[in-house]
């Protein structure tokens, strides 16, 4: 991972807009219906340079593919790269409209919901031993990426991936003995995705929203001693899932709020000090 010794590197999270025609083909992948696959690989490739080359072009550094090729969302498309997941409607209430942020500013979420639908509206259980199954779909993202980034002269280049803890967040567990045994899977599993972005040359970036995120969802009912014991354990699973990586190529990024950039109204509600 290259450093900021002459001046300072430009970046960012990662996740960028898709483009429209790009969003149809995503929307029926999600939604498991039919569509062209040939075209949507013609899109999806075009698309990935198109981004590309705008990054480079406005001068950023450290460029990634926007993460154009995910279906559902930056966590839940590890439901298209695992295997022993299963989807069903809810039992119970969406668990994603959940939390402090949502009770404190309901009218903004009512809002916000009306205009962009919950993009998590099934329940994923796991039913059978996690294995990794998204090669093939993996590495259609990285040749995008590295076919893109040959026409372009950038410092780096990072592929954003889910931390084990983030991994379809409020999965629900139905085959492991625990829960700590079923993140242990995870974090394996994941360990093949993480490794073949580095082996193909680029950053891997560990998005983990759900290590932060948690505190509002624990405490209460649960301690801030506790919520530091669970953020601890996801630590040292997190450090399984990159055993024998190369630190250097590895970026870990942590959202404080999933709440599409909520936090500098969240610290000050809460009254916690901003330097």
């Amino acid at each position: 991972m290259k450093r900021s010794t002459d001046r300072i590197l430009t970046t960012h999270v990662g996740s960028l807009i898709r483009p429209p025609a790009l969003r149809e083909f995503l929307a029926a992948k999600e939604a498991e219906k039919p569509f062209d696959q040939a075209a949507y690989a013609k899109c999806l490739k075009d698309c990935v340079a198109e981004v590309v080359r705008k990054q480079a072009e406005i001068g950023i550094d450290v460029i990634s593919d926007g993460e154009f090729g995910k279906a559902i969302s930056w966590a839940q498309y590890a439901l298209f790269r695992l295997g022993g997941f299963q989807r069903r409607p809810f039992a119970g209430g969406n668990p994603f409209t959940r939390g402090v942020d949502r009770t404190r500013f309901a009218e903004f979420y009512a809002e916000l919901d009306a205009r962009d639908k919950v993009e998590t509206v099934m329940d994923s259980l796991v039913v059978a031993p996690i294995t990794y199954t998204g090669a093939a779909e993996l590495q259609q993202d990285i040749d995008n990426f590295k076919d893109a980034l040959r026409s372009v002269d950038v410092a780096e280049a990072f592929l954003p991936v889910a931390a084990p803890t983030s991994v379809i967040p409020d999965r629900k567990n139905e085959y492991y003995k625990s829960d700590d045994d079923l993140q242990q899977a995870i974090a394996e599993a994941m360990h093949t995705e993480y490794k073949m972005i580095i082996d193909a040359g680029l950053l891997a970036q560990l998005d983990d929203a759900r290590a932060a995120v948690s505190y509002d969802r624990m405490v209460p009912p649960k301690t801030l001693e506790e919520y530091r014991g669970w953020l601890a354990r996801q630590v040292e699973i997190i450090n399984h899932a990159i055993k024998g990586l190369p630190r250097e190529k590895i970026r870990y990024h942590v959202q404080a709020d999933i709440a599409f950039d909520c936090l500098p109204i969240s610290v000050n509600v809460l009254d916690i000090p901003i330097p």
